[in-house]
């Protein structure tokens, strides 16, 4: 497992980067498909660089990290570890320009409870989800979140982690996320803190990255999706 003021500077690292591609990419950023792709994906670059400096582990990307759903889709950034399971897995979600907040927050829904699978199965020690959004989702999931379960999750910070039963989960509106490989054994409660946070600003755009630590807590109990 890795200490947070490593993870802490790999994040600081990997927004520095993206911070000068938003000023020479200016352009391509007013475009939403460019600029989905040319950041989402060098998020990803920048973040395993930062976190293969000074270590002998391999960092990889776009990994599995295990052979059974969820956990064979490729994770973003993946940290060797020492002995067996993986010290850090991370995934990503960077928001593409547009309004479609309910649908951006659902994807990082699934990451979170892809890692807390993850950590609680032994498939990495440590697991995490990286969020780039601009103000204007994370003002709208301030209410959104109010009257819906789960989504306190994505609002977690330092002071306040965030802790919830894994049985909200149990609502129609994610059967989706079972129909796609999520197994219907999880972790009692689902558990997000903040790791650190950092602006990135240009003319163009502006996106703040949320590191949120991930973790299943509790026995794994059936969660039975109502119909």
């Amino acid at each position: 497992m890795l200490e947070t003021e490593a993870v802490q500077a790999a994040l600081l690292a990997a927004a520095g980067e993206v911070q000068a591609m938003m000023n020479h990419l200016g352009l391509a950023a007013r475009s939403a498909p460019t600029a989905k792709l040319v950041f989402d994906t060098d998020l990803q670059a920048a973040l395993r660089r930062a976190l293969q400096f000074g270590r002998t582990e391999v960092v990889s990307v776009g990994a599995a990290l295990a052979s059974k759903p969820p956990l064979n889709e490729p994770t973003d950034v993946i940290v060797a570890g020492k002995t067996r399971a993986p010290q850090l897995a991370v995934e990503l979600r960077w928001h593409p320009r547009g309004e479609d907040h309910a649908g951006f927050a659902g994807g990082v829904m699934w990451d979170i409870v892809k890692m807390a699978v993850a950590q609680t199965g032994g498939s990495a020690e440590q697991t995490a989800v990286l969020v780039a959004a601009p103000a204007r989702f994370w003002r709208w999931l301030a209410g959104y979140g109010q009257d819906r379960g789960g989504y306190d999750l994505l609002d977690a910070t330092a002071d306040t982690p965030s802790s919830t039963k894994a049985d909200f989960l149990s609502a129609p509106v994610w059967g989706p996320l079972f129909e796609r490989g999520l197994p219907n054994q999880l972790p009692e409660r689902l558990w997000t803190s903040l790791i650190d946070s950092v602006q990135v600003r240009s003319p163009w755009g502006e996106t703040e990255l949320r590191l949120l630590e991930v973790k299943g807590l509790g026995p794994a109990k059936p969660v039975n999706v109502e119909s």
